[in-house]
């Protein structure tokens, strides 16, 4: 599915009415009908068959939001609802299509009460708790800078009340672009999104404000969809499924690509053998761990399925320069090669990772101590032979741009965007929604996984997936959208049996089966993915 900026989403709505002739006020009626039909759905789960007759809030704002919201008044009204609105503004301010939907419903004779001061606010505070829903409709995505004052009082009130919450296009106060909180949002329940969903409901903290997620088709042309270049792409069982094949009858193991992991050191062999584990249970054919060689002994009781490769080490159990040559050499005999899951950042071993990351004539991944070995230099990653996918989280992300986790966090899309313009290499930029960014393509969101996956040994899991699918045939960003997928699905899954608390990562590789099942059965686990409301 599509995912667009609030710009792309308003040259959208503009080719719609400039180009193909579609009213304005067409639009926003069926952006209202939608609205209205979730509101009554929602009602029905919360309060099952209503013998009563239910009482709306409508909250709008003087823009088109506040006219989706007028019209869906009319709506409810309609269906048979009590309906009040309150307009946070003065109905004198309000213009074009919005300023008609409100002459409509005044001349219904459903009270419009105008907001514009605390006395105010304090009234409806009086009467909200008599509410059996609320609709914000106050600010759209075009909201600039932090909402204070009068305006965070009303959503501070708005939060406080005990009904449920249907946002119109996005949650007020919540950055369409970023998901970040201007100041204070509206917690919503359900978030109606018109035509296409927008950035900012797919990154958090925007995603846990807009509860679910319903696509609105509001008779925009379909050829004006089709023909945006969005700027992301949300991730789904059936995007990821196309990219696995069946295989041929007479297949053999060499026709699975063979993953050469360089990782581990004293103390961390457990990286290394997740690693190992998670590409070997993503297919690939001959999976070899290079490792220390005082490591071999007990590497080659970890793991069954995969082989060792003892490289020289230093005193400290290390991977050593002397290693450079050997894993060179080894690895002109792979498809795909993962560098850097518990390899320590010793000296010697972070100048071996450097040369062999730029000497390297194969697909590589790298994570974990093979980016903090990178940290001080990370052109070096220009100067990679082949396709390099980096999979760091935030943490590691922020010491690669020398900057602060926190900004990190505070725009991960365009830190995934610049970062992979950059470095000229795929970015999986881990965390809750991993954003996937490559030269040239639309930003990759993932909507699998769950809190439980924060757990040492995860993101080595990942790793190895991401180098079997390489190993295979995909190319670097289609292995890591594969990679970053599979491994939340399979997650996921493991969530459902075992709860989060006690997920580990070793869970997350022995589900990685039953989430390659569902792309099999062209299934979807049920209330992951966003609904799209077609009709």
């Amino acid at each position: 599915m599509k995912v667009v900026s609030p710009s792309t989403m308003k040259e959208i709505d503009r080719k719609a009415i400039e180009v193909y002739g579609v009213p304005g006020i067409v639009l926003m009626e069926n952006a209202s009908k939608a609205v209205a039909r979730e509101v009554r759905q929602k009602l029905a789960e919360t309060y099952g068959k209503l013998c009563f007759t239910p009482k709306i809030a409508v909250f709008c704002g003087k823009g088109n939001n506040g006219g989706d919201g007028f019209a869906a008044a009319r709506h409810l009204a309609n269906m048979g609802f009590e309906v009040q609105v309150f307009l946070a503004a003065s109905c004198r301010e309000i213009t074009g299509d919005a300023a008609i939907n409100l002459k409509v419903i005044r001349k219904m004779g459903i009270p419009v009460y105008e907001l514009q001061d605390e006395g105010d606010l304090k009234k409806v505070k009086e009467i909200y708790d008599n509410f059996h829903a609320a609709v914000d409709a106050l600010f759209g995505t075009g909201l600039k800078g932090n909402v204070t004052g009068f305006h965070r009082k009303l959503i501070e009130l708005i939060n406080e009340g005990k009904c449920p919450v249907i946002a119109v296009d996005i949650p007020s106060g919540i950055c369409g672009m970023t998901g970040k909180v201007l100041g204070a949002a509206v917690c919503a329940d359900v978030t109606v999104t018109m035509g296409l969903p927008k950035i900012g409901l797919m990154l958090y903290p925007g995603a846990s404000y807009a509860g679910k997620i319903i696509v609105a088709d509001i008779g925009l042309p379909y050829k004006v969809l089709e023909e945006v270049e969005a700027e992301g792409l949300l991730l789904n069982h059936k995007f990821i499924a196309s990219y696995f094949k069946p295989a041929s009858p007479d297949a053999h193991k060499g026709d699975f690509g063979r993953v050469f992991i360089i990782a581990g050191s004293k103390g961390m062999t457990g990286a290394a053998a997740l690693c190992g584990m998670g590409a070997a249970r993503c297919g690939a054919g001959l999976v070899t761990l290079g490792i220390p060689e005082g490591l071999n002994e007990i590497l080659e009781v970890k793991v069954t399925e995969v082989m060792t490769l003892p490289l020289p080490q230093t005193p400290e159990g290390t991977l050593s320069l002397k290693a450079l040559e050997p894993a060179l050499e080894f690895a002109e005999k792979c498809d795909a090669v993962a560098i850097g899951p518990g390899l320590s950042c010793h000296e010697e071993t972070v100048e071996f990772v450097k040369k062999f990351i730029s000497e390297c004539q194969r697909p590589m991944v790298i994570d974990a101590d093979g980016l903090n070995a990178l940290s001080k230099n990370p052109d070096v990653l220009k100067e990679a032979k082949a396709h390099v996918v980096i999979t760091p989280h935030p943490g590691e992300m922020a010491r690669l741009l020398s900057m602060d986790t926190s900004k990190v966090q505070e725009n991960r899309w365009e830190t995934a965007k610049k970062s992979c313009e950059s470095f000229q290499c795929t970015v999986v930029l881990k965390g809750a929604r991993t954003l996937v960014a490559s030269p040239g393509n639309p930003v990759l969101i993932n909507p699998t996984g769950n809190p439980g996956m924060a757990t040492g040994g995860s993101g080595d899991v990942l790793t190895g997936m991401i180098s079997a699918f390489i190993a295979r045939g995909l190319s670097a960003f289609e292995a890591a959208a594969a990679g970053v997928f599979l491994h939340g699905l399979a997650g996921d899954i493991a969530s459902r049996k075992k709860g989060e608390i006690p997920l580990i990562a070793g869970d997350i590789i022995d589900h990685i089966s039953e989430a390659f099942k569902f792309l099999e059965k062209g299934e979807s686990l049920d209330g992951f993915e966003i609904q799209a409301y077609q009709g």
